[in-house]
Parts: C-alpha cells; sequence; structure tokens
C-alpha cells in the first residue's frame, strides 16, 4: 500500500504540471489524429488491394509501413512532450511548436527507435505464436508476457533519454536499463497509479459504450449517443494517461540522473519514488 500511495502522490504532482502547462495535451491529440488518418489510408489501400487479388499477401507490405509509421508518429509526439515536459517542470511556459522543433532535430534518432521497437514487438509476436503451437495457449501467453514485461521496463527511461540526451536507440536502451537496474523502485508501480487512474475514467466510458450498443437496435439515436459520449471518455482517459505519464518519467529521470527536484515535487517524495537496491543506497 505504501508504494501504490506514493504513486498516487507522484500522479498526482505531475498532473499539476500538467494543469499548469495545458499545451501537454496537444501532443497525445496529435498524435492520436495523425494515427487515425495513416492507418485509414495505408491500410485501407492494403485491404483494397487484398480484395482485389483475392489474397492477404499483397496488404503485407501496407501492414509493414502502416505499422512503422503509427510508431513513428507515436514516438514523434512522446519526443516533443517529453521535450516540453522538461521545460514545464521547470516552471516555463511552452508552446506546441517547441516541443515539434525539439523532436525534429530528434527525428533520425526517432525513426530509428521506432525500427527497433517494430522488430522487437514483431519477434515477440511470433515468439508467442511458436510457444503457443508447441506448448499452447497458456505457455505462449506466459512467455510472450515476460517477454513483454522485460522489454517495457529495460526500456522505461528511452523516451527521456532520447529527448534529453540525444543517444541512439542502442545506448538509450543501455542507459534506461542502467537507471532502471540502479534505482528501481516505483517507476513501474507510479505507471500502474496512472494507469488505474486512467482506467477509472475509462471504466463508465466503457459502460455506456456497451450499454449503447445493447440499446441500438431498440433506439438507434439513443444508442448512438451513448456510444459517442463512451468514446469521448474513453479517449480523455487515454489523453490523461499518456501525458502523465511523460511528465512522470521525465521528472523520474532527471531525478535519478541528475539528482535534480522539479516541478512542484519534493526530494522527499522523488527519494521515495525509488527503493534501493538490497545492501544498496539511494
Amino acid at each position: 500500500m505504501g508504494r501504490m500511495r506514493r504513486g498516487w502522490e507522484l500522479t498526482q504532482e505531475s498532473w499539476a504540471v500538467v494543469r499548469r502547462d495545458r499545451s501537454l495535451l496537444v501532443f497525445p491529440v496529435v498524435g492520436g489524429i495523425c494515427g487515425v488518418v495513416v492507418a485509414a489510408v495505408v491500410f485501407g489501400a492494403g485491404a483494397g488491394l487484398a480484395v482485389a487479388a483475392n489474397a492477404w499477401w499483397p496488404a503485407v507490405p501496407f501492414l509493414i509501413v502502416g505499422s512503422y509509421l503509427l510508431i513513428v508518429i507515436g514516438q514523434f509526439c512522446a519526443v516533443a512532450l517529453a521535450s516540453c515536459a522538461t521545460a514545464a517542470l521547470d516552471g516555463r511556459d511552452t508552446t506546441v511548436s517547441e516541443g515539434v522543433d525539439a523532436a525534429r532535430g530528434r527525428l533520425g534518432l526517432i525513426l530509428q527507435w521506432s525500427a527497433v521497437q517494430l522488430v522487437v514487438g514483431a519477434a515477440i509476436s511470433a515468439l508467442q505464436a511458436l510457444l503457443r503451437e508447441a506448448g499452447g495457449n497458456v505457455l505462449g501467453s506466459i512467455v510472450g508476457g515476460l517477454a513483454d514485461f522485460a522489454w517495457t521496463v529495460a526500456t522505461f527511461f528511452v523516451v527521456p533519454v532520447i529527448a534529453l540526451e540525444g543517444l541512439g536507440p542502442k545506448d538509450a536502451i543501455k542507459r534506461s536499463s542502467a537507471v532502471v537496474r540502479e534505482r528501481w523502485g516505483e517507476g513501474v508501480v507510479g505507471s500502474a497509479a496512472i494507469g488505474l487512474v486512467a482506467f477509472l475514467i475509462a471504466l463508465p466510458g466503457i459502460a455506456l459504450v456497451v450499454l449503447g450498443v445493447a440499446a441500438f437496435s431498440a433506439s438507434p439515436a439513443g444508442g448512438a449517443a451513448l456510444v459517442a459520449v463512451g468514446v469521448v471518455l474513453i479517449i480523455a482517459a487515454s489523453l490523461f494517461q499518456a501525458t502523465i505519464s511523460a511528465v512522470f518519467r521525465v521528472a523520474l529521470f532527471r531525478f535519478a540522473t541528475q539528482d535534480e527536484v522539479t516541478g512542484g515535487f519534493t526530494r522527499a517524495q522523488l527519494e521515495g519514488a525509488f527503493a534501493p537496491k538490497r545492501g544498496g543506497r539511494i
């Protein structure tokens, strides 16, 4: 309970930073809109060719290219958000153009990191598929889940590293995993607290979507209205989670690597965010 409480406190302070600089909320919105457009165009074209050829293979290049572009868009916005979050934590007002310029300066690194994510994600999915065929769904899910968790933990600080230090994917992964090993603690717990809050925000939206679908046959207008409101709540929860998580990671990374206390955080809060390694020290 103590760790979750500290994670909740860090979540509150991260949200306070966002309230002071609402421009941070723009990047997840822009990323989501661009992602929808790209997915509709690229995946739609691939599906059209597959239907025309009456075969699945013409859609494969579109699937690969579309997936890569979606990752690039997401990481570009994440780096832009991390750059602006750094300024916001220092008490400066930021602009969307400032974040875009910062991300543009890291574009080469973002393209490389997106390729690494695509390859690793495909490898983990392939491993899960092979294990499911060999040992069943349970084995595939367990091993695949562990591999995905290990990758997530090792790369927890990669985006702040790219945004703040300008390291390439290989060095960024080394840097991120070294910080996690040295200062392991509430990084993941804090993210769990943020995810829990986001889920609670999204839960009424999920319920409204389910009710809307169930009521659609009896009242199409009413059902559509319920679904629309539910989708808005779910999007709001996703926006909250993406923005707060970015601020949270930047604040923890700066404290872990530079011993900087920024934003509305206190040293006690940030020190409590990391559990010392057994036999080690903070």
